[in-house]
């Protein structure tokens, strides 16, 4: 069937529409990740476990591939508490590594992997601008050219099996227009238009290589998705996870209005990883909430520079260089 679905309400696939949070689509999502492998980076704190605690509910092995082993480990345990029995492994990744990219694409090579989702990154943006990977200044680095390599040294993977790669977008983009002429930063530098421009990178990536896949008639899919405004002060407290004080619990409260928990943020990530009817979006799929910062997650409008040639040929540099000159996907 072709391909043809592009905005509105993932109804339009078929299989009805998410419910608002992680814990409310336990039901909807029940066995879909039955026999799958999900590998989710950055999966020990915020959105990435949520993803993770989601697609462990819906019954897939998870993979948390995470910088720091013993924080996984705490992950994990909270996971186990809420899915007794949940299939779970850590595996070592550090996103500003393409050594340690390289050593977690090893791990995963003897394997079948049918999820990733590309959600480790930098937050709390530093105020000077540090020197990372290739030129890059440290969040591009750390958000977009660790996963890049890890992409790449699983290209073959995309090719062999329906594979669905789920990069983690921001609203971020439709606030700050990249400029896609100066993507390391060596002039401007602020610490928001090094997240917005790290986050506008990566959708582009995502979107960009989803009508690769397309052109090689490869049967996998890149999903962009974003989580809206998700902030920890209106996610539920879990030790070790998720411990804000009072005046980040206020400040959540004083934000509700346009604002959601990590819990609620992270539904459009698993839905977009676990959706039966995706084979009907158009490529360059974007899944976000329906009002921007908040809201029931639908088929939304990316940002139109991430969407665009003047970015995506750029970041397919930065790919191509992450990848030690070779385009993996071509």
């Amino acid at each position: 069937m072709d391909q043809v679905v592009r905005l509105g309400s993932l109804e339009q696939l078929g299989h009805g529409v998410p419910g608002p949070d992680i814990h409310g689509n336990r039901g909807r999502w029940a066995s879909l990740g039955a026999g799958k492998t999900a590998v989710v980076t950055g999966a020990n704190a915020g959105l990435g476990f949520f993803s993770a605690l989601g697609l462990a509910e819906a019954g897939a092995h998870v993979v948390l591939a995470c910088r720091n082993q013993a924080r996984a480990e705490q992950a994990m345990e909270q996971i186990w508490v809420r899915v007794p029995g949940a299939s779970l492994e850590f595996m070592q990744f550090d996103a500003d590594s393409t050594i340690s990219a390289m050593g977690l694409a090893a791990e995963l090579r003897a394997r079948t992997v049918d999820i990733l989702v590309a959600n480790a990154g930098m937050i709390h943006t530093p105020a000077q601008r540090h020197p990372g990977l290739f030129g890059y200044e440290a969040v591009m680095s750390t958000n977009v050219v660790g996963h890049a390599r890890l992409i790449g040294e699983l290209a073959e993977k995309f090719r062999e099996h329906p594979l669905r790669l789920i990069v983690l977008g921001s609203m971020s983009t439709l606030m700050l227009r990249a400029d896609a002429q100066n993507l390391k930063l060596e002039h401007g530098y602020n610490p928001y238009r090094a997240y917005a421009q790290s986050k506008a990178a990566l959708q582009a990536l995502g979107i960009g290589l989803d009508h690769r896949l397309r052109q090689l008639s490869w049967p996998s899919r890149s999903i962009a998705v974003h989580p809206g405004y998700s902030v920890s002060g209106l996610t539920p407290q879990i030790a070790g996870i998720n411990e804000p004080g009072f005046a980040k619990r206020l400040a959540g409260q004083l934000q509700a209005g346009f604002a959601q928990g990590k819990h609620q943020g992270a539904v459009a990530v698993v839905e977009a990883a676990l959706n039966p009817g995706i084979a009907l979006c158009a490529p360059g799929v974007y899944f976000g909430p329906q009002h921007t910062s908040k809201g029931r997650i639908s088929l939304a409008n990316p940002a139109k520079i991430t969407r665009g040639k003047a970015l995506q040929d750029q970041v397919f540099k930065l790919f191509i260089e992450a990848n030690e000159g070779l385009d993996p996907f071509a």
